[in-house]
């Protein structure tokens, strides 16, 4: 049975893939240095509307992630984020193993709040030079539990950021997601221009591997941000001798003339139609009788299960288990399921068709 259990499962994109076999036989600069790198910035700073931004390549999310909030921070300083978004929950320690301290929130379900931002900022501040100084908020587009942030939201953090003279970044490694979900109402040139630093991810949107880190240098700490990145990247084993990798994928993904016939760029067309078949999936599963864990409108769904049929289906589909605590006693589980570039609606009415069949066994 065709598998839900991420968006990261398959290779890659056919234009991605593409580019790779074409330009396989070249030689290049290292290190990122190569013209495809270069193009591919260009295409990038172009879809955001930003012609000054900085744009680095990065193997990996965790590492993307180690490296913006390393290069906007001391090491007596640390970001805000919410107790269950990606660095508190999914990466072993990599921001604190960088000597920056993650400083919690106690917002639900992972969506980052003003209010709470404002509480946590304050607390700390009152410490002193005794307290780990707030430097930044970091929040993910989609978030740890598929939250698409509106516009409005986005909004509110960037101007209580502005308030308290933090730094605003935004982990993207689903921004593919965000930005073509049903009823979202940000755009990437309206967040390319309040972020000070945000992702472009490529490893869960059809690409084999590689993040785009975008800068602003409107501000000091921006400038100051930039100068610093080549460095961290160097130092902590980030940056890729066969950089021009990433950059060939990157120039397919962001490629104006692989726009598809929706006007959509090939970055945005895949998991467009991602969103919509975990669109199909939740309103079936609805339709069973199954209970939403949280309402999403991103490519990851979750859902209240029985146990031991939850068990037989992740066994089925490959959709993995999320923690969570029963509020009816009963003891039920939480399934994620997660469609990606490659997933088609067949792929949803087979799995819709084999939970159907697992409940009557």
């Amino acid at each position: 049975m065709y598998q839900f259990r991420n968006d990261y499962s398959e290779g890659a994109a056919p234009e991605v893939l593409d580019a790779l076999l074409r330009t396989n036989g070249e030689q290049t600069p290292g290190y990122g240095t190569d013209e495809h790198c270069a193009h591919a910035a260009e295409l990038i700073r172009e879809a955001c509307g930003q012609p000054d931004a900085y744009v680095r390549f990065i193997p990996g999310g965790t590492a993307a992630n180690a490296v913006c909030i390393s290069a906007f921070t001391d090491d007596f300083e640390g970001p805000i984020l919410a107790a269950d978004a990606h660095p508190t929950t999914h990466e072993t320690g990599a921001i604190e193993a960088c000597g920056r301290r993650i400083l919690a929130t106690s917002d639900p379900f992972g969506v980052l709040t003003p209010s709470e931002v404002e509480r946590v900022y304050r607390e700390h501040v009152a410490g002193g030079c005794h307290a780990t100084r707030p430097a930044m908020l970091y929040f993910s587009n989609t978030s740890e539990l598929g939250h698409v942030y509106t516009r409005a939201e986005f909004d509110a953090l960037c101007d209580i950021a502005a308030e308290l003279d933090l730094a605003v970044y935004v982990d993207g490694a689903r921004m593919a997601s965000a930005l073509t979900a049903p009823g979202n109402d940000l755009t990437l040139e309206y967040l390319a221009s309040r972020a000070d630093a945000f992702t472009l991810g490529g490893t869960k949107a059809g690409m084999l591997f590689g993040e785009a880190l975008v800068v602003s240098p409107r501000s000091d700490r921006g400038r100051r941000a930039i100068e610093r990145i080549p460095y961290l990247t160097k130092r902590a084993g980030h940056m890729t001798a066969k950089g021009r990798l990433m950059g060939v994928q990157y120039e397919a993904a962001f490629d104006p003339d692989l726009r598809n016939e929706e006007g959509l760029l090939p970055y945005f067309a895949h998991v467009r139609r991602a969103n919509i078949c975990a669109m199909k999936l939740a309103a079936g599963l609805e339709a069973a009788g199954f209970e939403p864990y949280v309402r999403t409108n991103g490519n990851q769904q979750f859902f209240w299960f029985d146990a031991a049929l939850g068990g037989r289906v992740a066994q089925a589909c490959g959709a993995e288990l999320t923690p969570a605590v029963d509020p009816t006693g009963h003891d039920r589980i939480v399934l994620r399921f997660v469609t990606s570039w490659a997933t088609q609606p067949e792929h949803v009415e087979e799995l819709l068709t084999a939970i159907a069949g697992l409940q009557c066994s």
